[in-house]
C-alpha cells in the first residue's frame, strides 16, 4: 500500500479517515470504527486506491493474427467471390466486409468466427487467461487461526493486539 494511506489503528483493515478519541486516546480510524469514540475531525491522510490485480473474468481474451484482413481477402478471392456476393452469403453488409479486409476495423468475435467458418481460415487466437489468486507466501495466519491474504509488512493493529491477549 502506498505511504500516503495509513490503515485504521483499531481494525487494521480499511484506510483511516477520521481522527477519533477512543477511551482518551486520539487514533486514526476508519469510518466503521469511528462509532467506538468521538470524532475529532477528518484525518489529513490522503486515501489512494490502487488496483493491483486484474479483475477476475471468466470471459476469454482474443487476439487477431497479424494481417487478418489480407488473409480474409485472399481466402474470399480463392472461393471466387466478390465482396458483395460474400457479404450476402454470410448475411452482412458489403461495407463491413470491405472495412475488415482493409483492417480499418477489427471485427467482433462473432463476425470473426463467422468469417473463419465461411472462409476456412484462422484470424483470431484465444489467449489463455488465469484467474488471480493470492500467492501462497502472501497468505498469513491471523490471530483467530484463519488464513488471510494480508501482507506481512502491514504490522499489527490495536485490534490484533487485543485478540492475542
Amino acid at each position: 500500500m502506498p505511504k500516503e494511506a495509513s490503515l485504521c489503528e483499531l481494525c487494521g483493515k480499511k484506510p483511516s479517515v477520521y481522527d477519533c478519541e477512543v477511551e482518551g486516546t486520539i487514533m486514526k480510524v476508519c469510518s466503521d470504527c469511528s462509532r467506538f469514540g468521538h470524532v475529532k475531525g477528518s484525518s489529513n491522510v490522503k486515501i489512494v486506491v490502487q488496483e493491483l490485480r486484474k479483475p477476475v473474468s471468466n470471459e476469454p481474451e482474443y487476439i487477431f493474427v497479424q494481417g487478418y484482413g489480407l488473409i480474409a481477402k485472399n481466402a474470399r478471392e480463392r472461393l471466387n467471390l466478390n465482396q458483395e456476393d460474400f457479404a450476402k452469403k454470410i448475411n452482412e453488409h458489403k461495407s463491413l466486409i470491405h472495412q475488415v479486409e482493409i483492417e480499418h476495423i477489427k471485427p467482433s468475435i462473432i463476425l470473426a468466427r463467422k468469417l473463419e467458418k465461411a472462409l476456412h481460415i484462422k484470424i483470431v487466437d484465444e489467449l489463455k487467461t488465469e484467474k488471480y489468486e493470492a500467492k501462497e507466501d502472501s497468505k498469513t495466519l491471523n490471530s483467530s487461526g484463519k488464513l488471510s491474504s494480508k501482507p506481512k509488512d502491514e504490522g499489527m493493529s490495536l485490534g490484533d493486539f487485543i485478540r492475542k491477549r
